[in-house]
């Protein structure tokens, strides 16, 4: 029943990330076009890394590590409880990254200058602007990323499917509407896409709340900072923390090494990223998801074979289908590039290089995708500290391997995206040695 159900969910939850995925790749068709390679698009993508590290440190780690497990473990026993635990977190975490954004704002000249150290004047003044209205979205993910977790613990994944579809559509609607608006009204024009950030978080937020009301949530003024289960939360979201807030901190680098590089190189980066997302998310986030509550709930009963089983299970099937389109885009980065990006503005080098980044990104990608799928086992084991470990050893690993590509060799852009295919292998090899020698000690 388990194996059918996980499949089932699995494949649902797949398709809604192939479709996010689709209208994500659209909203960059969009922005290649109206923006091509450019300073603006290298502005927007700076603006979300400071708001990207506040999400991390006080909601991902917690979510994707502990949130899940003690829910989980709360809501077979006691159903309001569970409810409880998920208030009295939320009006926490809520006010954590209130205060954080506001800290943020106070010290924002100075922080983005660190993003940016390529950029000056106006565009510098433009990263500042676009990063205060952009601070508003990790306080509206906080809010329903913790509601989204506790749909996955349900394993009702509907709501949790469309958000990031609704999210799309919230930056494309400011692409095409927002950004004319700004430039009309003599505002800097990447304001639009901003507003467009905004829109697409509450979309993500409204379409979670109306499940969770669904399945018993409810708004509560709980503000237990003593409640076991919120120590639980907070002793095992530490190591991933910790990991989250070292990720964020290499991918600012990465942002600071590639404006260096020349206008339009972040674009690129991220077009590319992008693209190598698509398998990520549709396989190998997806079945991460689906089988995490799963796993929490046989390693809570100490199932150990049922365990081994789905595990096994998830990381064959996984390996397979994002390996064979691996070695397919692989080798038609180019023609893919070309079909998808190849309009208005974005042409000629642009999608040269574009290409050449995404087929250095395919040498990494299935082990992205089964990093997440490992990573769950040992969350669901109550273990974070070992994922963090190994999560710091790859990170200092592509921060090296991308300095020297940069640096010494003279790759260009291409060389951040080889460093960070080498070190996902890394991360993932050493993630397997780590988990076989844990389970054959403690489970």
């Amino acid at each position: 029943m388990f194996k059918s159900k996980i499949f089932r969910s699995s494949v649902i939850l797949g398709v809604f990330s192939f479709m996010a995925s689709a209208v994500g790749l659209l909203r960059d068709r969009i922005f290649a076009s109206q923006f091509g390679a450019s300073r603006t698009l290298d502005i927007y993508y700076s603006a979300f890394k400071i708001p990207d590290l506040i999400f991390n440190l006080f909601i991902l780690g917690a979510v994707s590590a502990a949130f899940i497990p003690v829910f989980i473990r709360q809501y077979r026993t006691d159903e309001k409880k569970a409810w409880d635990v998920t208030r009295n977190f939320l009006n926490i975490a809520f006010t954590a990254v209130i205060f954080s954004c506001g800290l943020m704002i106070v010290f924002i000249r100075p922080l983005a200058a660190l993003i940016t150290p390529g950029f000056s004047g106006a565009d510098r003044e433009a990263v500042i602007q676009l990063m205060r209205l952009m601070l508003l979205s990790p306080i509206i993910f906080s809010v329903s990323t913790i509601i989204g977790s506790a749909l996955q613990a349900l394993e009702r994944f509907w709501a949790f499917a469309i958000a990031p579809i609704l999210y799309n559509v919230g930056i494309i609607i400011g692409a095409i509407y927002f950004v004319p608006i700004m430039r009309a009204h003599g505002y800097q024009e990447v304001l639009g896409l901003g507003l467009g950030v905004i829109l697409g978080a509450l979309m993500h937020l409204t379409v979670q709340l109306m499940a969770a009301f669904r399945a018993g949530f409810r708004f509560g003024p709980i503000f237990d900072w003593s409640d076991t289960n919120f120590r639980s939360i907070l002793k095992l979201m530490i190591p991933r923390t910790i990991g989250l807030g070292a990720f964020s901190i290499d991918s600012t680098i990465i942002n600071a090494l590639a404006s260096i590089l020349g206008a339009g190189s972040i674009a690129m980066l991220n077009f590319a990223n992008n693209l190598q997302s698509v398998p990520i998310s549709v396989v190998g986030i997806s079945v991460a998801i689906v089988i995490f509550p799963r796993l929490s709930f046989h390693a809570s009963g100490n199932e150990k074979e049922e365990f081994r089983q789905k595990l096994n299970m998830a990381l064959k099937n996984t390996a397979i289908i994002v390996t064979t389109g691996a070695v397919a885009l692989f080798f038609l980065s180019e023609w893919v590039v070309r079909i998808l990006f190849g309009v208005g503005l974005f042409h000629g080098q642009n999608i040269a290089i574009t290409a050449g980044i995404l087929s250095l990104y395919m040498l990494g990608v299935t082990a992205q995708s089964l990093i997440p799928i490992l990573s769950r086992a040992f969350y669901a084991l109550h273990n974070t500290k070992i994922p963090v470990i190994v999560s710091l050893i790859s990170i200092a690993v592509n921060l090296s391997l991308a300095s020297f590509f940069t640096f010494y060799l003279h790759w260009d852009v291409r060389g951040l995206a080889l460093a960070f295919a080498i070190a996902g292998n890394v991360n993932f090899f050493l993630l397997w040695i780590f988990f076989k020698r844990f389970t054959k000690t403690s489970f």
